[in-house]
């Protein structure tokens, strides 16, 4: 095989998981002279990447501040997975619109006030699969004392087939 037959293959293999995957888009526009304009696009499939070189005690640490939302994080995305796309919030008035709209597996978010504008797309599987690793890890973690200072115990589960 050449050397661009590779590439090629490569980069729609590549492609292939991006796309499954989604992207996560964040654009703000500040609306003032010199204010903010930033656009962030990044493959949905960083961060399940990103959740396997992430410090331990980080991922633990998320997983217990947020333990308590996480169960209705996950029936949330799983269930608006399951819906059909179309608008889930709109709220107009004279000084702000919001749009909340499922579109193509993904919760599309538009605010436009007078001082800013902001877009923000995250695909609903990728929300899904975080919010059963963290809920998984929250169940797994158990604070131990070691010595003087506090650290987590993460049970040999972690690399069971229950966090994949």
């Amino acid at each position: 095989m050449s050397v661009k037959m590779a590439f090629l293959t490569g980069t729609l293999v590549v492609g292939g998981i991006v796309a499954d995957a989604g992207m996560i888009s964040v654009r703000v526009h500040e609306k003032k002279p010199g204010g903010t304009n930033m656009r962030l696009y990044v493959p949905a499939i960083l961060v399940p990447l990103g959740m396997k070189v992430a410090p331990e005690h980080e991922l633990d640490r998320a997983a217990r501040q947020a333990k308590e939302f996480l169960s209705a994080l996950r029936i949330a995305a799983e269930e608006l997975e399951r819906i059909p796309d179309g608008p889930l919030v709109e709220v107009n008035s004279p000084r702000q619109h919001v749009n909340i709209v499922k579109s193509g597996g993904s919760l599309v978010v538009d605010v436009d006030n007078d001082g800013e504008t902001v877009h923000v797309t995250v695909p609903l599987k990728m929300v899904s699969k975080l919010a059963r690793d963290l809920e998984a890890r929250s169940r797994l973690a158990s604070p131990e004392r070691i010595g003087s200072q506090n650290r987590l115990h993460i049970d040999e589960a972690l690399d069971s087939k229950e966090l994949k």
